[in-house]
């Protein structure tokens, strides 16, 4: 009768810790875990299989990338959603060109940079709101994963576009490595490099 009630505690037990971790984990912003890089590595794949002529696994992977984003939207500011939204558009339009057998890489390229910088923008929004609220670690964590946008986003650009991205990524590793800035000078760079992709149309236009 013993070893039953132990075993009901035990499984109780895993039951509890269960429940508490993924309580934990849904308050969590996305923005500050890695599943936020999940459009990036999707996005990688959908460009690999594609040029690979694997088109049924490449639509499969840019319809989880969608999918992803979609997810990441739900947990940003108005500004940022905005943004994003408009690159999901331009992928639902490659998907939709990709079911009609209608493949163009540099359309997917050009799409998926726009996704990525779209991204980075909704990262960098989510890092200033941080370093405001004085909470300089989560600031770091947004600014890291803002990074790594950038760097896949590097897989898909050409030409300025890709050059301005490198400036980009150092500006952002250079915040990143800087342990001594103070709240309102992390505020004054992250504010100036949201101008700055805003103003550069990285997201929106083409080039």
């Amino acid at each position: 009768m013993k070893l039953f009630s132990y075993i009901g505690l035990l499984f109780l037990g895993f039951i509890v810790l269960y429940i508490a971790g993924s309580v934990i984990h849904h308050l969590v912003p996305t923005t500050l875990t890695s599943e936020v890089v999940e459009p990036d590595i999707l996005l990688s794949n959908t460009k690999r299989y594609f040029e690979d002529d694997a088109h049924e696994r490449s639509m499969n992977h840019l319809i989880h990338a969608i999918e992803a984003i979609e997810k990441i939207e739900q947990e940003i500011d108005d500004d940022s959603k905005l943004k994003v939204d408009k690159a999901v558009v331009e992928l639902k339009k490659i998907y939709a060109e990709m079911s009609h057998d209608t493949f163009n890489i540099t359309k997917l390229n050009e799409a998926s940079v726009k996704a990525l910088n779209a991204l980075t923008y909704a990262e960098l929004k989510v890092s200033e709101h941080y370093a405001e609220s004085h909470e300089l670690n989560k600031a770091r964590v947004a600014l890291g994963y803002g990074m790594l946008h950038i760097k896949n986003a590097l897989l898909f650009a050409e030409g300025y576009k890709k050059e301005y991205e490198v400036k980009l990524y150092a500006e952002i590793d250079s915040i990143v490595e800087n342990k001594h800035l103070s709240d309102k000078e992390l505020i004054e760079k992250l504010e100036h490099m949201i101008t700055e992709l805003d103003e550069d149309r990285l997201i929106e236009s083409e080039h």
